[in-house]
């Protein structure tokens, strides 16, 4: 990360600390957006995480982590090499950049106690709920290959589906926010497709007509059971599933060209 964004992350949670909404802060930014809402994201959900107090020896621990792992990201091959500690530079961790550094310490220190195992069944209204989305913001965002960046999201979209089934069992009503995460999810896929040599994109648009059926089949199943004032949306949902679906059948047989993703919209709707 270069220094100007440093300094503009830096200005950026200033502003989020004295309350400015997350949309007017980007807007003062637009050619760093994409960036710092990713950034920006990760902070605001480790704020509303509820936390025990940690040791200093939990924390220096994992800020050594964080530093080889961000270290040897930098260097070719670093996947097949093993982060080395290397305490004095770690005194020049960039504090500016601590979102992103924060958030990975939170993480290592969750996976120590178990909250992150702990949370992975967890729905919307449970109190390890956030611990949940910000693991999983954190870990997309330190994925820096478009495949695997391909895969959670599909997988990400699954989840918040049976986070909807799960929410409908407990709750008895329909969860329209995680229904909508969870088309926001499979539409943001095909940002990463696009990215993808030919052959590998056709395999995920597979894999997303797939899920878009899945969807499509579970919400089906599921409308019996939601509340009738709920009924419409559901079938909104169910609507946009059976287009995407449609969409990416034409994408893998060549009727559209790829990159051209029709009903894929990020509110989930045409």
């Amino acid at each position: 990360m270069g220094g100007q964004i440093e300094k503009i992350l830096d200005i950026c949670l200033e502003k989020m600390k004295e309350g400015i909404p997350l949309d007017k802060i980007l807007m003062e930014y637009p050619h760093q957006r994409e960036e710092l809402k990713e950034l920006l994201s990760v902070a605001r959900g480790i704020e509303s995480i509820p936390l025990s107090p940690v040791r200093d020896e939990a924390v220096a621990s994992c800020l050594t982590r964080v530093h080889n792992e961000l270290q040897l990201q930098k260097k070719p091959g670093w996947r097949t090499r093993l982060p080395r500690l290397q305490w004095p530079r770690l005194l020049y961790f960039p504090s500016p950049a601590w979102a992103k550094a924060l958030a990975f310490i939170f993480i290592v220190i969750f996976i120590s106690w178990g909250a992150v195992s702990l949370s992975a069944d967890s729905i919307p209204g449970n109190i390890l709920y956030p611990i949940k989305l910000t693991t999983e913001r954190v870990r997309f965002y330190l994925t820096t290959d478009p495949e695997e960046k391909v895969e959670l999201r599909l997988t990400y979209s699954e989840e918040r589906m049976q986070e909807l089934v799960r929410y409908l069992d407990e709750k008895g009503e329909l969860n329209t926010e995680v229904l909508k995460a969870m088309l926001d999810e499979t539409a943001l896929v095909t940002d990463n497709i696009s990215r993808l040599p030919k052959d590998k994109a056709i395999v995920c648009c597979l894999k997303l007509e797939h899920l878009c059926a899945f969807h499509m089949e579970v919400l089906e199943r599921l409308k019996s059971r939601v509340p009738a004032l709920q009924r419409q949306e559901l079938d909104n949902a169910i609507r946009t599933c059976q287009h995407r679906m449609e969409w990416m059948g034409k994408v893998i047989r060549n009727e559209v060209p790829m990159g051209e993703w029709g009903p894929f919209t990020l509110n989930g709707s045409e």
